[in-house]
């Protein structure tokens, strides 16, 4: 099952801010360009815009769009992963610097356990976890983690600074050929 990811919207202005036209636009596309799959949806679709019509201003709604998961893209961010774990040395198994990535990327929550410190735990990327939308924003928050100074010296403590950056870009060069990007 694939996770969905939400998206929260909200009434901007008042109809009345709108002209007829405008409004004969807006209309037709969500009636006759979008339509439910059969008698029930369509239904379901007419209510779910009447409710926005008649919403005030500032009201929210929130909206659960459930996308499979990319296969490709997956793979690509995985073998990045890999690739990424192979040329460094601080880590000696897979799983820890994955978490590393993942908190660097802030993803995750902050937890307290039996009243103790709070502690970040990374969230799972897996499938039933981690929506498409929310692995693709993870995967570019990771890479711009990756591009900090920071991670680059836990990465190749070794090499001298432009060698660091030079050595990420390698690897980013990598998951873009191998995405076939």
């Amino acid at each position: 099952m694939t996770k969905p990811s939400a998206i929260l919207i909200m009434k901007a202005q008042p109809l009345e801010a709108w002209s007829e036209r405008d409004l004969s636009v807006v209309r037709r596309f969500i009636f006759d360009g979008i339509r439910g799959l059969n008698a029930q949806h369509e239904a379901r679709w007419r209510r779910f815009w009447g409710r926005i019509w008649k919403a005030e201003p500032g009201q929210v709604f929130q909206l659960d769009n459930v996308v499979e998961r990319s296969g490709p893209f997956h793979r690509m961010h995985m073998g990045m992963e890999q690739r990424l774990f192979e040329s460094q040395e601080r880590w000696g198994q897979l799983e820890p610097f994955r978490n590393w990535l993942k908190t660097g990327a802030g993803w995750g929550e902050y937890q307290r356990h039996d009243g103790g410190p709070m502690k970040f735990v990374p969230r799972s990327t897996a499938y039933e976890h981690c929506s498409d939308d929310e692995m693709r924003e993870v995967h570019e928050a990771m890479v711009a983690f990756l591009r900090t100074p920071y991670a680059l010296r836990r990465l190749w403590p070794h090499l001298p600074e432009p060698r660091r950056q030079e050595m990420l870009e390698t690897v980013l060069a990598d998951r873009r050929e191998g995405a076939g990007a």
